[in-house]
């Protein structure tokens, strides 16, 4: 039980990588927050949850607002303890010709790609400094190590997160805490599907030809489940990783090579 009595806050839970990540915490002793826009799907969770004899909380939030934000992890340490482990994974893609780039594209995509995993950060970081210890992990994207044509918000927010976790790694390494991202390619989830729409539409492409494209591109020739990112979760969840900080490891079936 890795992570046995700890509490644990996921932003975008209701399914895809956050919903594996949930369950793979709980199975190892965490009680959940689960912080999304879906209620349906995280109640159902919730239930998966409750019956390994954990705790789990779902709180409807839509992190374009801070406030939803700051409301779900306050109400989470008021419920359940300080938060040991934060995981930022809510996150959305977009797709434009930089020329054609709306503004309030770029704000929504920098918003909840990048400044809601900033204001939660911000909010656990007393708790986690005065008990020396905390895991803040980020799911972030190969985008925020690359760029690909047609998503320069997404990259952009992306590499945001990167500098915000390098940078915080440095700051609380003496503390205690530590911070890393995850860094996925091409996870088959739902919002995948829809971006392989989107992308298609920008170069003329059919889905399936755009869907093929995309999947030669990967050495392995093959998607990621979303389920293969959360072993990595909880090992930086967990002390197994304490001795690991500001990193940003891929998940990516050799997409990325650093």
């Amino acid at each position: 039980m890795k992570l046995e009595n700890q509490v644990a806050f996921i932003t975008g839970a209701s399914g895809g990588i956050g919903g594996e990540i949930a369950m793979a915490f709980a199975q190892e002793g965490a009680d959940v927050a689960l912080a999304a826009r879906r209620v349906e799907k995280m109640e159902i969770l919730a239930e998966k949850i409750r019956g390994l004899g954990r705790k789990a909380l779902v709180f409807r939030c839509d992190v374009m607002n801070d406030s939803d934000i700051l409301d779900a992890l306050r109400s989470t340490e008021k419920e359940l303890g300080p938060i040991d482990v934060l995981v930022n994974n809510a996150g959305i893609v977009s797709f434009e010709a930089v020329h054609e780039l709306p503004d309030e594209v770029w704000d929504r995509t920098m918003q909840i790609n990048a400044k809601a995993p900033f204001v939660a950060i911000r909010e656990v970081l007393p708790s986690m400094i005065g008990r020396k210890k905390g895991k803040i992990i980020n799911v972030a994207s190969v985008s925020g190590k690359i760029g690909l044509a047609y998503r320069s918000a997404y990259a952009a927010s992306k590499h945001a997160v990167l500098g915000l976790t390098r940078a915080l790694s440095a700051e609380v390494a003496p503390l205690g805490i530590t911070a890393n991202c995850i860094c996925p390619t091409f996870v088959d989830t739902e919002m995948f599907v829809e971006s392989i729409q989107k992308w298609a539409d920008e170069t003329g492409k059919s889905y399936e030809e755009q869907r093929e494209e995309l999947r030669n591109r990967v050495p392995m020739k093959r998607f990621i489940d979303a389920a293969e990112c959360a072993p990595l979760a909880l090992l930086l969840a967990s002390d197994d990783s304490n001795g690991i900080t500001g990193q940003a490891i891929n998940v990516d079936g050799g997409f990325v090579q650093y």
